[in-house]
């Protein structure tokens, strides 16, 4: 997929491909644009403590869709999925497994990301920093656009599926109606190979619920840019758990462009052997009276490594916004690191703003103490890592450990 192949698998899939002229384009430019920046470098500020050679020693995919799944577009999903079962037909592979509960809502539009027409497309900025979504667009597989309007209320749950061996580039794009509810749950698949470029685009009233489980493999890898645009009075809460992977690499962007909004997101990163995830998160208060408070807990062990990011900018003039940024970190081996960056770059005077980051071993009073009531050694530190951890637990669902490896 890198660098000396890339031309090749860009003609290979182009040449497969019924396409608009401007989607054409669109693609060759994007992949010019990728050659020119080339691939992340420990000099990019995202990519600092990522060691991005390990995607070029990735072991072989073991984990492919065997079965079809279908995609829905505006008519009732489970239904569609009881028609093909009575035909007893074999759907065509899809990248998405979409599980709905209750009805879908009426005037609710699904269309194929590679179906939709120019005016439709959201071109996003890109940089060196960002190299990975010029290359979603250049090799892009699929992706869906959900539009759901307003004043309707979704729960949705999507799993995005490794359909072969070679990466999926995958684009989504989800629109969120004026004083629309969304519910969203997505995963991925244990050993997937997948390249993620994801849009939400939030009106005003809007509501949002996310949580993204990332348990992966510790062979997968995972390259996931989201962008987040808020308009007013738009709620957010973000809940994410990343658990192992070869390399995990996620940026996220969160854009405030009206007032009164309120972003949290939490989240938990568990890494094991040689495993590496890397969370960056960047909210841009650009106008007044917007909230965002990010919350992360890390624990890595064996030569594990996590890198994480968390920026907050607030504009000149964007008066009465609300920062806080907590990253606490846990090593349980010398072998294991742990980078922690929160950073504030504030440009204006009525502000409150607070960020802390700590890195750290178990707390070995604690460990005494629970030892000395009679708690064997390996269950005490079993109870202290899930005390840790459920800081992030911001749904406070009873299930919120049952998946992580601890």
């Amino acid at each position: 997929m890198f660098k000396n192949p890339i031309n090749l698998a860009f003609e290979k899939l182009t040449n497969q491909l019924n396409e608009p002229k401007w989607l054409q384009q669109k693609r060759c430019d994007a992949l010019k644009k990728f050659q020119q920046y080339g691939l992340p470098t420990r000099k990019s500020e995202l990519w600092k403590y990522t060691n991005i050679k390990k995607l070029e020693k990735l072991e072989p995919v073991t984990d492919i869709v065997d079965t079809g799944s279908v995609l829905f577009s505006d008519s009732n999903l489970q239904a569609k999925q009881q028609t093909q079962t009575e035909k007893g037909t074999d759907p065509k592979k899809e990248l998405f497994i979409f599980t709905i509960e209750g009805d879908l809502p009426k005037n609710t539009q699904m269309q194929d990301i590679l179906q939709v027409d120019e005016k439709s497309w959201k071109s996003i900025k890109s940089d060196k920093e960002r190299t990975f979504v010029e290359l979603n667009t250049a090799m892009l597989n699929g992706g869906f656009q959900l539009s759901i309007p307003k004043n309707a209320q979704l729960k949705l749950h999507i799993q995005y599926q490794q359909v072969s061996k070679d990466w999926q580039n995958i684009r989504t794009v989800i629109n969120l109606g004026e004083n629309a509810e969304l519910d969203l749950t997505e995963s991925y698949d244990y050993d997937c190979r997948i390249n993620h470029v994801s849009i939400i685009n939030m009106a005003p009233d809007s509501r949002l619920k996310f949580q993204s489980n990332k348990h992966l493999r510790k062979t997968a890898a995972l390259i996931h840019f989201s962008q987040i645009n808020c308009a007013q009075n738009v709620t957010i809460q973000q809940g994410s758990i990343n658990n192992n992977a070869a390399l995990s690499h996620s940026i996220t962007e969160v854009n405030f462009n009206g007032q009164h909004s309120e972003f949290e997101a939490a989240s938990v990163n568990v890494a094991h052997d040689s495993c590496h995830i890397s969370e960056n998160i960047l909210t841009n208060h650009k106008v007044q009276n917007c909230k965002s408070n990010v919350i992360k807990r890390s624990l890595a062990t064996d030569k594990a490594s996590v890198a994480l990011n968390a920026k907050a900018i607030v504009a000149k003039g964007a008066d009465g916004s609300d920062v806080a940024q907590s990253l606490k970190n846990i090593l349980l081996t010398d072998e294991a690191s742990i980078y922690s960056k929160p950073e504030l770059e504030i440009n204006t005077d009525d502000v409150i703003a607070a960020h802390g980051s700590t890195i750290g071993e178990l707390d070995e009073t604690s460990l005494t103490y629970l030892r000395s009531r009679g708690i064997p050694k390996e269950q005490a530190k079993f109870m202290l890592i899930e005390s840790f951890l459920q800081d992030a637990n911001i749904f406070k669902t009873e299930d919120f450990l049952d998946k992580i490896e601890l």
